[in-house]
């Protein structure tokens, strides 16, 4: 291989539905900011593809299926990242699309996975891959792109992190993230969260916004987010920070209205 290593490894799941572009469009744009791979990664339900009720009907429809969808894979990919070193590979497999996702991220570990989150009225399919993708993953951070978001570039980013309970490694993404950027870093947190008064990061700035803990805190802390104009909210997976019911996680990301970056553990 030409070149040297990049540091991250992004895999980009995507269902082939009208967000798809953007998506990836955004994928290469955070790969170009933090220095990494892309490899696209899209799961067909055999049951949707089958027809009729002979073996050889069956055969004749899959590859049929296997040949538009890689037509169409890599049509997008040439579209989106027709110059990109190294280019942007991709896998194409079949089954059942939980069982696959699950399969590949063991296997390939990636680094960063980018996904897209679709409004319950369009379907449940990305809504439930995005919590069994953040439950099956530790050391992979989860970036979620919702359909509306208008974001497709990485630099000068106005960032902002939620609660206080990061790991070394989630804070070297967020440098990174942040790198030749003098903007400072937006931290939204609840009042009543063990943190320490003189918490530092390594970056330039950071200002803080504290909300008084209450039933409602996690709903104002999301809409002030929003008219902070912060582009990106990284959001560590683990951490007492996110206790404000049985499911933390998917409430923020149920309620985000910005990107949200949940960070690996």
């Amino acid at each position: 291989m030409e070149g040297s290593q990049k540091k991250y490894r992004i895999s980009v799941l995507l269902d082939m539905s009208n967000s798809s572009p953007f998506v990836l469009t955004s994928a290469v744009e955070l790969a170009k900011k933090i220095d990494g791979t892309i490899e696209v990664f899209h799961v067909k339900p055999t049951s949707h593809i089958i027809k009729g009720d002979s073996q050889l009907s069956a055969i004749r429809s899959l590859n049929q299926d296997d040949r538009s969808t890689r037509a169409k894979l890599k049509e997008l990919i040439s579209q989106v990242g027709e110059n990109e070193n190294p280019p942007i590979s991709y896998k194409l497999e079949y089954g059942n699309v939980k069982h696959r996702v699950r399969d590949y991220l063991a296997l390939q570990k990636p680094d960063i996975l980018v996904l897209g989150k679709r409004r319950p009225r369009l379907g449940m399919f990305f809504e439930s891959i995005t919590d069994f993708v953040i439950n099956q993953t530790n050391n992979t951070n989860v970036l979620i792109l919702g359909q509306d978001d208008k974001f497709h570039s990485f630099e000068d980013i106005n960032l902002g992190i939620f609660g206080s309970e990061f790991e070394d490694n989630d804070l070297e993404v967020i440098k990174d993230l942040k790198r030749d950027s003098e903007k400072p870093v937006r931290h939204f947190g609840i009042a009543s969260e063990s943190e320490s008064k003189d918490s530092s990061y390594p970056w330039h700035k950071t200002v803080s916004y504290k909300f008084s803990k209450g039933a409602n805190a996690l709903d104002g802390l999301v809409n002030y987010v929003s008219r902070t104009n912060t582009q990106l909210l990284c959001v560590p997976k683990k951490g007492k920070s996110l206790r404000f019911g049985s499911s933390p996680i998917k409430s923020v990301i149920k309620k985000s209205k910005v990107p949200l970056m949940v960070l690996a553990k």
